[in-house]
């Protein structure tokens, strides 16, 4: 199966419409040719809406999608190039005229093309641009405007409530519980209609279950009617009421106004409760439904109504106003092997060998009865030879053996992600191998590098690739693996069959036969097709992301091919950094997991790094950061441990959100006072080396009252210290902001708290009064050995978690912990050494 080719080429083509109206078109002697370009574009983009719906079918618009593609990536190219050239001239105007300071960056400077160049390369990409929009023209492509609705490409298959599901298996309990949830809820709930959705990915079987549970109360008799609709991926009220009314009246409506409709539901419903299915849901507009359910709630005044609705994406069973959400689960092996026997063998005995190599298969099912229906039907056709089921588990299901039936289906729920940046965040995850732990952070920083993700008026980059992954989870197209203690998804996983559907619809197919191009690979991982880790000097050159694991040899890879490169993960355990100088549009940078200690001055080369990991696990590696850090002006996430040594200049990147270390340095590193600038910072920083502050004053220039979105803040003095100290004087200038989640107070020497501590509020300088910190809701008071007193917490509401330890003068611990167990009635976690 193929198709979402003309999403993903969507995704660089508006990639270059933006560098040519932003950038591009301010270099003199280049406007015009940027407008020119740009226009072209605009043009292409509105023919890819039409070749969407085409080329499942076509292999004329295959061919000139990936024609298309690959010269939009060459494009992308050139324009980031020059873009960096831009980037250049800006930081070499900054930087004090030094031949010593000039030279290390000249290497990369001489090495970019001029404007002149650029020019020349500019007018060929113009020309070969024109030569694809006449070609689209030729193909027949119409240009379509973005909010015109395009047909949906998966065919949808109308479900009923009389279909026989002769096997049903590993449901019975599920579905007395919703048919003994639905019959208490008409019972006992005052409401007019009771709603139960029922979620799952494709394949689950919530179209079975449902008809089982609809079944079952119309025998029971438990309401006057019974109605069963599919929906769709098309929501429109009218034609719903039409269906609803067809099924009451056994008879077609002919066209009639929505009033018509409404006046004949009601004499149909009369004074009769109904159960009503809405199958196969995927309308996520609140607005849709409320219309519809107002009008569907005014035709009826009886009590003891339910209505059941089925879908695969969570945020639409969020809409409707549900008394309970049931998320449907996957069979276990034993159950989907229960299964595949009954479709292969029915009532026969099995033989034992065929038994084996079914129970196998049963396992790649991972749950999903739906694929084990569609094997086991396989598997029936070819019950009398083993060898074919051998080759059957082996290749598990080609399309021309069923696996093609299984992949329509799921491809529904691809066909209606939205918008078409979502689909080729998607298709990239096709790169990790099955069974993979994604880090959601990782991934959506990934997807920034490459591109994917666009910042719009409300959210940043960062922050809309989080709704990627929640729009991928609602649609079961990623499962959550693991959270934090928050709740917060930490890493994810694809199902299998999903996998099987990202890599089908995935344009970086792991192959170099024909005009395909590896955009993305996992090097160590035999993806090359051998043994070796020498990548082709052909697929080199158009790689974009590139993930060594510590299974590879780099001595085999020469980094001067990747010329593309935008995202590089080092997992190697090397202790010098490879030659990669020359990658000048790499975007995300990680070297964690290596034994390298120094990173070279031209590391502030890399003008359009967004993300540089240095952080290791490993206790005896030190990293330091050169000082020319403070040139990667675009950097957004930088991350380091506490061992780390942080430049003078760090200041100067004023784009980063992400630094949970900044330890402060001595006399010639980086002072406290560089956060000041820093007002991007989100999530957690930790301030070490406190003790290296000399006053409030200094303190006070972290700014860290403006810091609003950093929520969990640890103040950390080194413990093991002699000489002056200044501690109260230096917390005082470090009050935060009253939006703070988490706080640690870390190596504290003074014997009182500052007034902010003390009362747990800040000051809020503009209207002169405290401001209480409300939202806290951990505090850690780690070996603050000379303090007298402890802070006031009976006024924090939501103090769920208090830990104190170390706290070793003139405290009276009993009345402390009287004091704090009838002031603090939130806590669920307090812990005193």
């Amino acid at each position: 199966m193929e198709g979402g080719a003309a999403a993903a080429v969507e995704v660089l083509v508006q990639n270059l419409i933006d560098l040519c109206k932003k950038e591009i078109s301010q270099i003199r002697g280049l406007d015009k040719d940027a407008a020119k370009l740009a226009g072209s574009l605009d043009v292409i983009k509105n023919f890819l809406k039409d070749a969407e719906t085409r080329e499942i079918t076509s292999d004329a618009v295959k061919s000139w999608l990936k024609k298309l593609e690959n010269e939009a990536f060459d494009a992308d190219n050139v324009l980031d190039e020059l873009n960096y050239h831009i980037l250049s001239k800006k930081i070499k105007a900054t930087k004090p005229m030094k031949a010593k300071v000039l030279s290390c960056f000249s290497s990369s400077f001489n090495s970019i093309a001029r404007p002149r160049k650029m020019a020349v390369r500019i007018k060929e990409i113009n020309e070969n641009f024109e030569s694809i929009k006449k070609e689209a023209t030729e193909l027949g492509l119409v240009a379509r405007l973005e909010n015109e609705p395009t047909l949906v490409n998966a065919a949808t298959f109308e479900t009923d409530s009389f279909t026989l599901d002769p096997i049903f298996i590993g449901r019975d309990d599920v579905a007395s519980e919703i048919v003994e949830m639905l019959t208490n809820s008409i019972t006992t709930d005052e409401q007019a209609v009771s709603i139960l959705p029922i979620v799952g990915m494709g394949g689950l079987g919530k179209t079975t279950l449902t008809r089982k549970v609809f079944n079952r109360l119309k025998d029971e008799s438990r309401f006057g009617s019974h109605l069963w609709v599919h929906v769709s991926p098309n929501f429109d009220a009218i034609t719903l009421f039409k269906k609803i009314l067809n099924n009451l009246t056994s008879c077609q409506v002919e066209i009639a106004s929505r009033e018509d409709i409404l006046a004949k539901l009601k004499e149909a419903l009369k004074d009769k409760t109904y159960l009503l299915v809405l199958d196969d849901v995927w309308n996520q507009d609140g607005l849709k439904w409320e219309d519809f359910m107002n009008s569907f709630l005014g035709v009826s005044c009886v009590k003891g109504n339910a209505i059941v609705v089925t879908t695969r994406n969570m945020e639409v069973a969020s809409i409707v106003n549900s008394l309970h959400i049931h998320e449907l689960k996957g069979l276990s092996e034993e159950e989907c092997w229960l299964i595949i026997r009954a479709k292969a063998f029915g009532k026969e005995d099995v033989p034992s060998e065929f038994e084996a190599i079914g129970r196998k298969i049963a396992r790649r099912c991972q749950g999903l009865p739906l694929a084990a229906n569609i094997v086991g039907g396989v598997l029936h056709n070819h019950n009398k030879s083993e060898e074919k089921w051998r080759s059957i588990e082996e290749k598990w299901l080609s399309p021309n053996e069923g696996g093609d039936n299984m992949t329509k289906i799921l491809r529904l729920s691809f066909d209606n992600l939205s918008p078409p940046l979502i689909k080729k965040c998607f298709a990239y995850c096709a790169m990790f191998p099955k069974g993979s732990k994604i880090m959601e952070r990782e991934l959506i920083e990934f997807w920034m590098a490459e591109g994917f993700l666009q910042a719009d008026g409300r959210d940043d980059m960062e922050s809309v690739g989080e709704k990627f992954v929640n729009v991928l989870l609602h649609n079961s197209l990623l499962q959550v693996s693991e959270r934090d203690d928050d709740g917060n998804v930490e890493s994810c996983g694809m199902h299998d069959l999903v996998h099987d559907l990202a890599c089908s619809v995935s344009r970086s197919s792991n192959s170099t036969g024909g005009s395909s191009r590896v955009r993305y690979m996992i090097l160590g991982d035999n993806y090359c097709g051998d043994e070796s880790s020498r990548i082709p000097k052909e697929m080199a050159k158009s790689l974009r992301t590139l993930l060594i694991t510590s299974k590879a040899d780099i001595s085999d890879v020469n980094f001067s091919d990747l010329e593309s490169l935008h995202v590089l993960q080092l997992h190697s355990e090397v202790k010098k950094l490879p030659s990669i100088r020359k990658l000048i549009h790499l975007r995300d940078f990680d070297i964690s997991k290596t034994r390298i200690e120094v990173l070279p001055n031209w590391i502030g080369e890399f003008f359009h790094l967004q993300t540089l990991r240095v952080d290791s696990s490993d206790f005896r590696i030190r990293r330091k950061l050169p000082s020319t850090i403070k040139y990667l002006i675009n950097l957004r996430h930088l991350y380091i441990n506490e061992r780390a040594e942080l430049p003078m200049g760090i200041g100067r990147l004023t784009c980063l959100q992400t630094l949970k270390y900044f330890p402060v340095g001595d006399e010639n590193g980086c002072k406290i006072e560089e956060l000041g600038s820093l007002n991007n910072l989100k999530g957690e920083l930790r301030i070490c080396n406190l003790e290296r502050v000399h006053d409030k004053e200094e303190a006070w220039k972290a700014n860290l009252f403006e810091k609003s979105k950093i929520l969990n803040l640890v103040l950390k003095w080194n413990l093991f210290r002699e000489g002056e100290r200044n501690d109260e004087d230096v917390l005082e200038g470090l009050q935060p902001h009253s939006d703070l989640r988490v706080l640690q107070i870390d190596g504290f020497k003074g014997s009182r708290f500052p007034l902010w501590t003390m009362k747990m509020s800040v000051g809020d300088a503009p209207q002169g009064s405290w401001v209480l910190l409300n939202k806290l809701m951990s505090l850690t008071l780690w070996n603050c050995k000379e303090c007298e007193e402890i802070p006031m917490l009976g006024q924090l509401p939501n103090l769920k978690s208090l830990v104190l330890s170390g706290l070793e003068n003139r405290i009276n611990y009993f009345e402390f912990v009287y004091y704090i167990f009838t002031a603090t009635y939130h806590l669920t976690f307090f812990s005193i050494k």
